[in-house]
């Protein structure tokens, strides 16, 4: 009698617990989606990150988030993702945020500051001092949901065919530049395009533009630029570092369950530091093999830096009395980093 009572109970439990796991399984059920990727995959550090955002956060959501990711131009061109994710077309993208300033200005002062802050400066503002509530706004207005998923380390300032001694050689020049520097460059002369990354090595070839900028050392060598211009200038004024995030159509973020927004937001900061690191330890050799393959590096000349910096302070007071979001946005960067100054002037070994 106890042994039937006993497996009676066992079988009992046993559906149970059968029954159990089959509600959890229908609760948990996989949500598949689509990701398109800004920057192609192949891509040190800013495009190899990609796949490997989607396998952890796979990872993290227990299976419950199946993420496929598309190349840039598979789903919609590289740049263009902001309106497809926002209008639900695309579920998730992985880009900069500057490629959305054609739906919120303001964007931009996430992305390139030109004469900005470093990553730790960046990072910081974002996190502890009004950086991510206003972003976090921006994007929910535009029916999105983001996360900061790199930080990467000062951009190459461009690839030229000449040398640029003084600021009256700028006046006329064909440029690809991004965002606000870009803005600059037209005040003092120069005639600025956005061109795709993929497009960039074949308009310095057939001299389409005179000179371009794209990303770090090493994300440039991987393209090539090295090849067909090989004067490169150095500080990246323009970009002393840069923000790529992953968004989230934000009726999408709102289906998902706690634990799957979790898992996203959990291994976008893993990815940042991730990015942080390996960007920083990619630029030397970068650097040492276009160096020994003939690329000249050069430091812009004083004159030109200084004029490049005023004609930022007039490019910053238009757009802010263009854009209020844009004037809040650099209004809370720039008093954090006054209270940040005094930190870094004493705290660090000059």
């Amino acid at each position: 009698m106890k042994l039937d009572r006993l497996l009676k109970s066992t079988a009992l439990s046993a559906v149970v617990a059968t029954l159990a796991f089959v509600g959890s399984a229908a609760a948990q059920e996989v949500m598949k989606l689509r990701m398109h990727a800004a920057h192609a995959t192949q891509t040190p550090v800013i495009g190899t990150i990609v796949p490997w955002i989607a396998e952890r956060i796979e990872k993290l959501s227990n299976g419950t988030l199946d993420i496929e990711v598309f190349e840039p131009g598979a789903l919609v061109p590289g740049t263009e993702f902001f309106d497809a994710v926002s209008q639900g077309a695309i579920d998730m993208a992985y880009g900069t945020p500057g490629y959305g300033a054609g739906l919120e200005p303001a964007l931009s002062a996430f992305t390139s500051v030109p004469f900005g802050p470093g990553e730790t400066e960046m990072l910081t503002w974002m996190r502890y001092g009004g950086g991510y509530e206003i972003f976090d706004r921006i994007l929910a207005g535009i029916n999105m949901k983001g996360f900061v998923c790199t930080l990467n380390p000062p951009e190459t300032a461009g690839w030229f065919r000449k040398e640029i001694n003084s600021v009256a050689d700028l006046n006329g020049m064909k440029l690809r530049y991004f965002g606000l520097g870009g803005k600059v460059l037209s005040k003092l002369g120069a005639s600025v395009q956005l061109i795709p990354g993929g497009d960039v090595y074949s308009a310095l070839e057939r001299g389409v533009v005179d000179g371009a900028e794209f990303s770090n050392p090493s994300a440039d060598e991987t393209m090539g630029f090295y090849q067909v211009a090989k004067i490169a200038y150095f500080p990246g004024w323009h970009q002393q570092t840069s923000i790529n995030a992953v968004y989230i159509n934000l009726d999408t973020w709102k289906k998902m369950t706690a634990e799957q927004q979790f898992a996203i937001e959990t291994t976008c900061g893993e990815a940042t530091v991730k990015t942080l690191a390996e960007g920083s330890a990619a630029q030397g050799p970068a650097l040492k093999r276009m160096k020994e393959a003939g690329t000249e590096f050069k430091t812009w000349p004083p004159e030109v830096l200084d004029a490049l910096r005023e004609q930022w302070k007039v490019v910053a007071e238009e757009e802010g009395a263009a854009n209020p979001v844009f004037k809040e946005t650099m209004d809370s960067l720039n008093k954090f980093r006054e209270d940040y100054k005094l930190w870094g002037e004493l705290g660090y070994v000059k």
